[in-house]
């Protein structure tokens, strides 16, 4: 007897719970939406293959020193992105994937805000290589980038630079300036979001278009359900140097 009144009480606590998104400040410097080379948790299916993109990682702020006018915070970015290839239900295969880990340091005032990183970065060829018509070779090295915004209610302006100053192989592009906005309205319960990154020096190198809605506020906690649509230098290290264009539908658990 005791137990089903046990039973009981705990389902009428379960049913009259209040399930929503778990609201926090989120990061002091958002991650940019755009942008491939930022941490990332999800996944995104190609539209011209049948493959996945899997996003493994997360930043963190771990020191934090704040007044009145700004807060200005220590972190740390551990994330890779995968390039999944699907066999049939649940065979899957990895064919690349490129691995970023290193520190950050973030300023956010009321309008203006800033981040500096650097990362190591390391690309690898595994499951499939011996099937495609490429030979891995190490691709290793280390970059910085520095990204400044303006963000006011409905939108984010951004620009920055990004310099590269140890890699293998020596003709990867060491340096190209980086711009975007993002735009973004409440319609309560859910975020709509429009961004654009674009990755530039003498020539365009990357250009990332992302529109969807979220669950949750722009800066917090939410589940983000988009289309992308890329034109540029392939995403993943091992193929640096080709040209690539394909578009796809993700789903990313943001942090």
């Amino acid at each position: 007897m005791y137990k089903i009144l046990l039973t009981a009480l705990i389902f009428v606590s379960v049913l009259n719970a209040q399930i929503r998104i778990v609201n926090s400040d989120g990061l002091n410097f958002k991650c940019l939406t755009a942008s491939f080379y930022e941490p990332k948790m999800g996944l995104m299916k190609y539209f011209d293959r049948n493959g996945l993109k899997v996003d493994i990682g997360n930043s963190v702020d771990l020191i934090e020193m704040k007044n009145k006018n700004y807060t200005i915070t220590l972190g740390a970015d551990f994330f890779a992105y995968v390039l999944v290839n699907n066999y049939g239900f649940l065979i899957l295969r990895v064919e690349a994937i490129d691995g970023f880990f290193g520190g950050n340091v973030s300023v956010n005032g009321e309008r203006f805000s800033g981040r500096f990183r650097i990362l190591h970065r390391s690309a690898h060829l595994v499951d499939e290589y011996g099937e495609l018509n490429r030979k891995p070779f190490p691709f290793t090295g280390e970059f910085a980038d520095l990204i400044l915004a303006f963000t006011r209610e409905f939108y984010r302006l951004y620009g920055g630079l990004s310099y590269t100053f140890r890699i293998k192989p020596a003709d990867v592009k060491r340096f190209y300036l980086q711009s975007g906005f993002e735009l973004f309205k409440d319609v309560n319960p859910v975020t709509a979001i429009f961004a654009c990154d674009v990755k530039f020096l003498s020539e365009i190198f990357g250009l990332s278009l992302i529109g969807g809605i979220k669950l949750g506020r722009w800066n917090s906690r939410g589940i983000f359900i988009y289309i992308v649509f890329y034109d540029g230098f392939d995403i993943y290290g091992q193929y640096f140097n080709l040209k690539k264009k394909f578009g796809g539908l993700g789903c990313s658990f943001e942090f």
